[in-house]
């Protein structure tokens, strides 16, 4: 504040202060205060400024955080299906067609399950097991021994995968014979393997075939 806006401010409160003859005064005091108000709208003008950029950045922080595509969005195994099953006395084998995007790992944590409730038996694909890398386009075979079925007639085979998707087939009516309903069915992961994709129809794969 100038001097001047002090002897005026003084002298309209007080009364007592002598204004000094300016031959201009009146627009001096109206140039000064409308430099005043000038510069408190500046100031709040980038202070608006300021406070809208951080609220942007927030925004498109938040946005990206919010959208941002995680592993989980699309599972890599969501898409394999089950083939082709095969049953013997004592074994399951199950065929599964690669995935359309991205490679599937057949490996620890898969989970194979037969049937449903209190009959239900599964076994899970231990860490010792080298995975087994199922690619787009590509054929694999799962086998497991499996006996004394008592269970449900055509029961479902179920694979669960680690990263949350499943395939289903139904097996038929050809199970392992149930030798002892009093003792639950067996389910025993025994390997996991690649197989040739034919060009062509081919026929369903028998228990045992594959190399040990």
């Amino acid at each position: 504040m100038s001097d001047l806006e002090r002897q005026l401010r003084a002298f309209v409160h007080d009364g007592d202060v002598p204004v000094p003859h300016v031959p201009d005064m009146v627009e001096r005091v109206a140039a000064g205060q409308r430099r005043h108000r000038q510069r408190r709208l500046a100031v709040v003008a980038a202070a608006a400024c300021v406070v809208a950029g951080i609220g942007v950045a927030g925004v498109v922080l938040r946005g990206g955080h919010d959208h941002a595509p995680g592993p989980a969005a699309s599972p890599a195994c969501g898409t394999v299906t089950i083939r082709s099953v095969g049953v013997g006395p004592d074994e399951l084998l199950l065929v599964l067609d690669g995935p359309a995007a991205r490679p599937c790992a057949l490996g620890q944590g898969v989970r194979i399950t037969v049937g449903t409730g209190a009959s239900a038996t599964s076994t899970t694909v231990p860490a010792t097991v080298t995975p087994v890398l199922l690619g787009v386009g590509q054929r694999a075979m799962v086998q497991s021994s499996w006996r004394n079925w008592c269970g449900e007639a055509n029961p479902v085979a179920r694979v669960d995968f680690p990263d949350g998707s499943t395939a289903t087939a139904e097996l038929g009516p050809d199970t392992p014979t149930c030798t002892d309903p009093a003792t639950a069915s067996s389910l025993d992961f025994r390997r996991t393997q690649l197989v040739d994709v034919p060009t062509g129809e081919s026929e369903e794969p028998s228990p045992g075939q594959g190399a040990s």
